[in-house]
């Protein structure tokens, strides 16, 4: 009598594992994209997968993957799913991590050597991929930080374009006009500007000021004499610049040039852009950082004197004639 109970129970459990297997969906209507946030737990991933109509049941879900004890290695991305969808395939391409695209952060000042590493790390491009479909083009600076879902198949030329495309759909806004109606030089002037900014200012009501003080020495044929600049040309950040980092001998160098340097020294974000655009009105010619990521703006160089003096104490300097 045992043994009868013992292989029922083995005969049902094996229907129920058959059942499993084979479950599908009703067709989908066509591709669908699901995505799996990180940290998604087993339970979690079920529960979307069935709201979205990919799986039937989720206590068939994670009947099946704790069975093959794979609910730890469910991975995140964007899956797409078509047809008929059997539930073993769809445990196997989460373990399998075969996402249909990436999602890519680039954060706001990331420099094109900056972004072409994410994009690597993220397996989209390679480096000699994306210096050829760049073609020779200096992309400092038009390269817009965002959020992309690129293709897990996508080539160097089509992430360059994409983010080329939103870099004009930011400044058509930002400018209420198409940027078209600007000239080359003019915006070349607005996205540099802004990529000073971008380095120098850590608070968004400090970026307009900051522009103007940038205008405002460019005006008066002051050197603009900003770290950021010079960091550029060295290709790292300091703590606090040296005497011979100032004297390094690159046209970035804005302690010994006028001027803007030749190209925007990293891609800006849309707040050091609309505050490139639109400017504080000030008289400022000076700023100074102050430590706790706020600047003390002076118009005079015995008030940037006097400000260097109280707020430097083995601090990084802020730019602007120090």
């Amino acid at each position: 009598m045992g043994r009868n109970i013992v292989l029922l129970g083995v005969a049902a459990a094996g229907v129920i594992l058959l059942a499993v297997r084979i479950a599908t969906w009703p067709p989908l209507p066509k591709e669908k994209l699901v995505e799996i946030p990180k940290g998604s737990s087993a339970r979690e991933v079920a529960a979307i997968l069935k709201r979205e109509h990919i799986i039937r049941r989720e206590s068939w879900f994670l009947f099946l993957t704790n069975r093959r004890k794979v609910q730890e290695k469910l991975q995140a991305g964007i899956y797409e799913f078509t047809g008929r969808t059997k539930l073993g395939d769809v445990v196997d391409k989460l373990v399998k991590g075969q996402t249909a695209f990436r999602k890519v952060t680039i954060p706001e000042g990331a420099t094109v050597s900056e972004i072409v590493r994410i994009l690597q790390s993220e397996q989209l491009v390679t480096r000699e991929s994306f210096a050829d479909a760049a073609g020779g083009r200096s992309l400092e600076g038009y390269l817009f930080p965002d959020t992309y879902c690129f293709p897990v198949r996508v080539d160097a030329r089509t992430v360059i374009n994409t983010m080329l495309e939103q870099f004009r759909k930011e400044m058509e806004v930002i400018l209420g006009a198409p940027l078209a109606s600007r000239t080359q030089e003019d915006v070349r002037k607005i996205v540099t500007v802004a990529s000073i900014v971008e380095k120098e200012a850590e608070i968004d009501e400090e970026r307009p000021i900051i522009a103007s003080v940038i205008y405002n020495r460019l005006k008066r044929n002051m050197a603009l004499q900003c770290c950021s600049t010079v960091e550029y040309a060295l290709g790292f950040r300091r703590q606090r610049l040296t005497g011979e980092d100032l004297r390094i001998d690159s046209p970035y160098n804005t302690y010994r040039h006028r001027g803007l340097p030749p190209t925007p020294i990293c891609n800006p974000g849309r707040n050091s852009l609309r505050a490139a655009a639109f400017p504080s009105q000030t008289s400022y010619l000076y700023f100074v950082t102050r430590g706790d990521r706020t600047h003390q703006f002076s118009r005079t160089w015995r008030e940037h004197d006097a400000a260097v003096s109280r707020y430097l104490s083995g601090q990084r300097e802020g730019s602007a004639a120090q």
